[in-house]
């Protein structure tokens, strides 16, 4: 019975649509400075840790530049013809800066930044897409639940501390629909429309990720030591 329980257990969160993060690329925590000769008689360049090593968090403002999709692959149920998929990939960034605005507003002032528009404080958080994929809503129906035309969202993130003029975290996100059959839950659509469930499933994730202390599981409402 146990073992039968933990295999439900994990089937039911590999089932779970969502979004992780699949890689970090490393910004550089260190600078460059030059000896004092007074304090040992030498100029020569060393290099040495700015942080320790901790990690940005807190920004004064968010801004984001919505994503680029010139080079993405976009394809699935995405629209209802052939015809209307270049608008659906056009206005995809649109949407997502949007999902992504609502999330981060969690952690500070947010704003969706004009063409024309320079953040001057903050953070700016910009990316590219690198596959959309709807799925098929039919393969959902009758197979969802085996991998079938499951959706695929796949995006580059990059956050940049505009004063600094330093990219602080840099990730690549993916995910989708997963295991999800016909029914659907909040994170899936079943037989709707599968990006956009995506859109604001990768919009938290980045939120999630971003924040120092997501889920709060350390917060208490009163303390006792014993």
């Amino acid at each position: 019975m146990k073992v039968f329980s933990l295999f439900a257990s994990s089937l039911l969160l590999c089932s779970c649509a969502d979004m992780v993060v699949t890689k970090t690329y490393n910004s550089s925590m260190t600078a460059r400075t030059e000896v004092d000769a007074k304090d040992f008689g030498s100029k020569e360049v060393v290099r040495y840790e700015t942080n320790c090593g901790i990690g940005a968090a807190h920004p004064r403002a968010i801004y984001i530049r919505p994503f680029c999709i010139d080079g993405a692959i976009f394809r699935g149920d995405e629209a209802a013809s052939i015809g209307e998929m270049p608008i659906r990939e056009a206005l995809t960034p649109v949407q997502f800066a949007g999902d992504l605005k609502e999330e981060l507003s969690k952690l500070a002032p947010t704003r969706v930044l004009a063409d024309d528009e320079a953040p001057k404080v903050g953070w700016l958080v910009e990316g590219r897409f690198d596959l959309v994929d709807g799925g098929d809503p039919a393969a959902r129906f009758f197979f969802g639940t085996f991998g079938a035309g499951r959706s695929h969202l796949l995006l580059h993130v990059k956050v940049t501390d505009v004063v600094a003029h330093r990219v602080i975290y840099e990730f690549d996100l993916a995910g989708g629909s997963n295991l999800q059959g016909h029914h659907g839950t909040l994170r899936a659509s079943g037989l709707g429309k599968a990006t956009p469930f995506d859109l604001r499933n990768a919009a938290e994730r980045i939120m999630l990720v971003l924040s120092p202390d997501p889920f709060r599981f350390g917060a208490r409402s009163s303390v006792t030591l014993r």
